[in-house]
Parts: C-alpha cells; structure tokens; sequence
C-alpha cells in the first residue's frame, strides 16, 4: 500500500493525506490494504474500542477509491459521533482540485439531485422527482471556480476548485459530468474525448484531490498527489 501521510495529530483524531487507489474501508471482498487496517495497525489501542461499525474503525468521511487528498480521522468513537455530526451539520468546509475537459466560466454553482445508477456504485443526477422514482434521492450541491485553462490537442482544459455543499458519492465528479465538464482520468464518468484527453496525458485516474478542510476554526492543507502535479507540468 502507498504511504499515508499523516498532516496533524493530536489525542483525539488525526487529519492524513490519503493517496490514490486506496480504499478507505474493506468492501465484500475484504480488501487487506485500507485506510482502516493502517490506522489500526498505527493505533493498535484503537482496535478494542466500541466503534458503531469495527469495518470503518476511525472513519468520519470518505473519498474515493481512486481521489486522493486529505481525510479527517477520530481515534476514538465519542471524537467520531462529533466529527461526524459536524459534517452532517455541515460545518465542515472542502476543497478539491480537479481538471476538466471544456472552458468553465469563471464561477459555478451546480444544485442537482444525484440517485443511485443501476446496480453497482455508478450515481447519476436526477433532473426530476416522481413518486415512483426508484432509489433514494439525494439533494446535492457544488459550487466551483476556475484557477486556469489549458490548451491540449486544441482543446480547453480547465483547473478548478470545487466546494461541495453535501456529500454525496461521487458528488463532484457526477456534478461536472452533469455540467458538461467531466474529469480528466475518471473511468465511471467519462466521454469519448475525455478518454482520449485522458490516455493521451497517462492519467488513468480521476483528477481529483482534497487540498483544504477546514473545521474548528483550523485550516489543513495538501499539495497535489505527483501524478496530478505531473499531468499540470505536461500542460504548461
């Protein structure tokens, strides 16, 4: 497993930067290399505390397998129930990176409802709401702004900044899909010519990366994973 930094630690939780295809808790096929068997095996004392859920021991957020960035865990589960509860409460704010195919305007706001996409983890925006819609509809909300535009094989890429408002799976990278804006690398939400864009800039991933949280009146911060920094020096 690749390393995990950790950025800050005190008593009660830790603020890490997770890398890109790590899970961050087991899934059915119970994957050995997760975000949860490090920090168990980091913080062996943890291991036999009352966690609601041992499977996701420390967890209060997720990002994707394939989104790299900074992540918020709680060594014990009183930190986790407050940690959690802050996010549900929203008073935690995010901040991502990611690079996308088109010119975006300079700033953006996307509000749509996201619902489950067939059978696996794939999500999709809803436009409207019936009773008989199938699946749990999830109101969701991103604002963005554009950091600076690129051109690739005479075509625009945008670097932006995405503040999600909710939580949702696969919430910004469905939102900018949605917008006609979807992410360099990412395989679920993807085009033809950002699949192209994509191979053509060896990125196999999606370009995304948590850089800023803040909460508690405390600002964490990461630099872009190399891979992304990597495809940034190609386009300059």
């Amino acid at each position: 497993m690749e390393k995990i930094d950790i950025i800050y630690e005190d008593q009660e939780l830790l603020v890490v930067c997770k890398p890109a295809g790590v899970l961050v808790h087991p899934t059915p096929a119970n994957e050995p290399d997760t975000v949860v068997a490090w920090f168990l095996a980091k913080f062996p004392e943890t291991k036999n505390l009352s966690w609601p859920d041992a499977t996701r021991a420390g967890i209060v957020h997720r990002l994707d397998k394939d989104t790299s960035g900074l992540m918020i865990l709680a060594k014990n589960p009183e930190k986790l129930a407050e940690l959690q509860a802050k996010f549900k409460e929203r008073d935690v704010q995010k901040t991502y990176q990611a690079l996308v195919v088109g010119k975006t305007p300079e700033k953006g706001t996307v509000e749509a409802a996201i619902v489950r996409d067939g059978q696996n983890d794939k999500q999709k925006v809803q436009e409207t709401v019936y009773s008989f819609t199938k699946g749990t509809v999830r109101p969701a909300k991103t604002d963005y702004k554009t950091i600076k535009y690129f051109t690739f094989e005479d075509e625009t890429l945008s670097l932006i900044e995405c503040y999600p408002h909710t939580g949702r799976m696969h919430q910004i990278r469905v939102h900018m899909k949605y917008s006609g804006f979807p992410l360099i690398g990412d395989q679920f939400y993807s085009t033809k010519l950002s699949n192209k864009l994509s191979k053509d800039l060896n990125l196999d991933r999606q370009f995304l990366h948590a850089v800023k949280l803040e909460i508690d009146g405390k600002t964490f911060e990461s630099q872009l994973a190399s891979d992304l920094q990597t495809v940034l020096t190609k386009l300059s």
